[in-house]
């Protein structure tokens, strides 16, 4: 198509390939042919739509009275996350310091069993990590929730 010069009538040679601005190879453009049934009009000469009652002027923010804002009060799922957040974060260090403690206690080859003192810490220390992290992301999440739904008084 482009080294034709055979544009796409359709849409504007301008934003074709192979179009060169001022070249008087570039034909002229078409005008779109009018829907079934409707007269043909211009398409700048169509006048904006005018303002109702819900839409806001340019600039300003207008929230629909028919749907009200979304209140988090008696949500159920805030509270538990504020009860998952902390206990997340509290366990996790806890069980990485028990852990710690219990893998390098100075246990020798002839003390407990190697479940409780070498496998159980190793897997709390896998695991306690990603337990502050879910935390922490708890917590962030719950703050944010708060912090779009929060409305100064009027």
């Amino acid at each position: 198509m482009s080294d034709t010069r055979d544009f796409d009538p359709r849409f504007d040679p301008a934003f074709q390939r192979g179009y060169v601005e001022g070249a008087s190879t570039a034909p002229n453009r078409v005008q779109r042919p009018p829907a079934v049934g409707l007269p043909p009009e211009p398409l700048a000469a169509a006048a904006p739509p005018a303002p109702d009652a819900r839409s806001a002027a340019v600039g300003e923010l207008q929230a629909h009275p028919e749907s009200p804002a979304v209140s988090l009060v008696g949500n159920p799922w805030i509270r538990v996350l504020w009860i998952i957040a902390p206990v997340f974060i509290i366990g996790g260090l806890a069980g990485q310091a028990w852990a710690q403690s219990r893998m390098f206690g100075g246990f020798s080859s002839n003390g407990p069993d190697v479940v409780t003192s070498y496998i159980v810490p190793a897997v709390a220390q896998s695991i306690c990590p990603w337990m502050v992290l879910i935390g922490l992301a708890a917590l962030v999440g719950v703050v944010f929730l708060h912090a779009v739904r929060w409305r100064a008084a009027e």
